[in-house]
């Protein structure tokens, strides 16, 4: 390959996001289709609507994966690695500490093996490939995209603050501005989705290659759209725990501001050449 052409994914790297995505897209949709016949298969406590809302995740870090892979150049993928490290860390920090706390036999092990390894898998491609840009790396660059810019900045404050929140004080964030009950431990997994999503708008909200903006939209367009859609199977929890209708209609405004949003601009990009 030509020292001047883009450092592209390699072969290894190419199969582990081809076999993370396979397990996710499985493990996803069998959590958001079929809940009641995996509900007793988590590492912790979970009800059919929080299962729903993991599966959602896990569809779209699926999707994340195979944007990654059509993406092939690095510098434009490697922002989805570290989402994947980043939420896999922290949910495999919060099973650990749920496992190492409460107990729990072989399921609880192999969850947060699988966590664990997905993590540290998304982070030694990400020291092997190495974050900063090399000469090769430029790619051209448009114009700014001040309504890409504006939205993913909005988005990281958003999900930066609820994040943050949601993981270091999860009975606050439960009380106030959660609208259903859950277990610590899924709303700090919740967290670590905020979290990892904080990173990635951010990134992109400093960017001015598209190519770079599109490769993290269809992640920002799958989990909003699945999540809504499993709020309305599920309305009547929503409706019966939700400790206000504010918390409630502020947060499927957000939802939908993401999907729709994160929709358009992807599709908008598509009308532009992407080099």
């Amino acid at each position: 390959m030509s020292s001047k052409r883009p450092i592209e994914l390699g072969r290894a790297a190419r199969l582990f996001l081809l076999f993370l995505s396979e397990i996710n897209l499985v493990m996803g949709a069998l959590l958001f289709i079929y809940p009641a016949l995996v509900i007793n298969l988590w590492p912790w406590p979970v009800k059919a609507l929080a299962v729903r809302f993991i599966g959602a995740i896990f569809l779209a870090i699926a999707f994340g994966c195979w944007s990654a892979l059509r993406a092939n150049i690095w510098q434009r993928a490697k922002i989805l690695l570290l989402v994947g490290g980043t939420f896999f860390g922290i949910t495999s920090i919060v099973s650990l500490v749920f496992t190492a706390s409460q107990g729990g036999g072989y399921l609880n092990s192999i969850w947060t093996g699988y966590f664990l390894g997905a993590s540290l898998g998304n982070f030694y491609f990400l020291q092997r490939y190495g974050w900063p840009r090399k000469a090769q790396d430029r790619l051209g660059g448009s114009p700014p995209w001040d309504t890409a810019r504006w939205f993913f900045r909005i988005q990281t404050v958003v999900v930066g603050v609820f994040g943050t929140m949601m993981l270091l004080l999860p009975s606050v964030a439960q009380s106030q501005f959660w609208p259903w009950l859950v277990a610590t431990p899924t709303l700090q997994m919740f967290a670590g989705l905020f979290l990892a999503t904080c990173l990635a708008t951010g990134w992109a909200s400093l960017q001015t290659d598209r190519g770079r903006i599109r490769v993290l939209l269809p992640l920002d367009v799958i989990f909003p759209s699945l999540a809504l859609l499993a709020v309305g199977i599920h309305w009547d929890v929503i409706s019966s725990q939700s400790p206000s209708a504010l918390v409630t209609g502020v947060w499927v405004s957000i939802y939908a501001f993401v999907a729709v949003g994160s929709a358009y601009l992807y599709l908008f990009s598509r009308k532009t050449k992407v080099m």
